[in-house]
């Protein structure tokens, strides 16, 4: 989406460029009289006046330069930005074995991730989808770091803003209700899908 906005409005500033270049070319086909001396002036004939056009006025010259070194800037930036954003990407891996263990209320999943990207990534509000023994995905919420004192580059590991930068690790939980620990066979495969769509599958295993 962020991408298609500014696709739009790259082609907007360079319409609006075309268009003040298209509009100065077109003011400077006005012709402007001026005063020229004709070979008969030695003979005292009168001065005749002469309409030059096409001449283009310097700051009609200026409009157009301005408008295209803007077009050029712009399509520069938007190629710079393209490029960046390629090259910066989050990989999240899976540190030690992931485990499902059982809770009074339902079962829930410890995990350690460590993004080896070179993009920062964000677990709050991150989902786990775990096959169940009859291959049903059980999603599991995002319910903060495995101890209270976790923190990141960022800062603290909460339930509104979890964001590892590029290096960094942390343990995390994830809980779902209604359910036992007997509803999920040992090895069954999982999915992370974080908020901006970033997804990394693995296996849990159960103690």
């Amino acid at each position: 989406m962020g991408e298609a906005l500014e696709r739009e409005e790259l082609r907007k500033a360079v319409e609006l460029a075309r268009l003040i270049a298209r509009e100065a070319e077109r003011g400077a086909r006005w012709p402007s009289p001026a005063l020229i001396l004709n070979r008969g002036a030695r003979t005292r004939k009168a001065m005749r006046t002469r309409k030059r056009a096409g001449a283009m006025p310097p700051i009609v010259t200026v409009i157009i330069f301005v408008a295209a070194v803007v077009a050029a800037a712009l399509a520069a930036y938007f190629i710079y930005a393209t490029t960046a954003r390629g090259t910066r990407q989050v990989m999240l891996t899976v540190v030690g074995q992931p485990t499902l263990y059982a809770r009074q209320d339902g079962v829930e999943l410890r995990v350690t991730f460590k993004n080896d990207g070179t993009a920062d990534v964000d677990l709050a509000k991150s989902i786990v989808n775990v096959q169940n023994k009859t291959k049903a995905a059980v999603e599991f919420g995002f319910a903060g770091p495995a101890t209270s004192d976790a923190k990141t580059s960022h800062g603290p590991c909460t339930t509104d803003s979890c964001k590892l930068a590029p290096g960094d690790s942390i343990a995390v939980v994830y809980t779902y209700t209604g359910v036992t620990l007997e509803n999920f066979p040992d090895g069954a495969m999982a999915t992370l899908q974080t908020r901006d769509g970033y997804q990394t599958s693995f296996a849990v295993a159960k103690p």
